[in-house]
């Protein structure tokens, strides 16, 4: 015959299959809660395309400069920036757009301080390149390239 064990180990095993079953649903509704939040959230491509394009060109902010001494702010620099592709971008200085790059590559007359790209309601990528820039200008930088994804860069002119 067969021996019956007592009445409190079928309890207690009874007890522990429970008790995993319990731990395994829980696990399994807290990883489908985790997918279904993460689903919802944002669309895998467009996150991805987000951050990327915040490690890439990361925005700066930054305030605005003011001049050493007022003859500086008074003083004009020539740089020749390139849009590639050709793009509406507006360049904009102190409130006012000082130019538009819609032709590709444009020479502008700038003061110190800094200007912004605004490329807001462009949906493609475009990169702006600083072609030509007076030699007494320390930034922007020779060949120095922004890149503008329907957004604002900043870019600081100082001497």
């Amino acid at each position: 015959m067969r021996r019956r064990g007592s009445l409190i180990e079928l309890l207690w095993n009874m007890i522990q299959r429970g008790e995993r079953r319990i731990i395994r649903v829980m696990v399994l509704a807290s990883v489908l809660l985790l997918v279904m939040q993460l689903s919802a959230v944002r669309d895998p491509l467009e996150f991805y395309v987000s951050v990327a394009s915040k490690v890439e060109a990361p925005p700066l902010e930054l305030p605005a400069l003011a001049p050493a001494d007022p003859q500086q702010s008074a003083k004009t620099w020539m740089i020749t920036l390139k849009a590639t592709p050709a793009a509406p971008i507006r360049v904009v200085q102190n409130g006012t757009v000082i130019a538009n790059l819609a032709k590709g590559e444009q020479q502008i007359a700038i003061q110190s301080g800094q200007i912004q790209l605004d490329g807001i309601g462009i949906n493609q990528t475009v990169k702006v390149q600083v072609i030509k820039r007076d030699n007494q200008l320390l930034e922007p930088r020779q060949n120095q390239i922004f890149i503008i994804q329907g957004n604002i860069q900043n870019m600081v002119i100082k001497q």
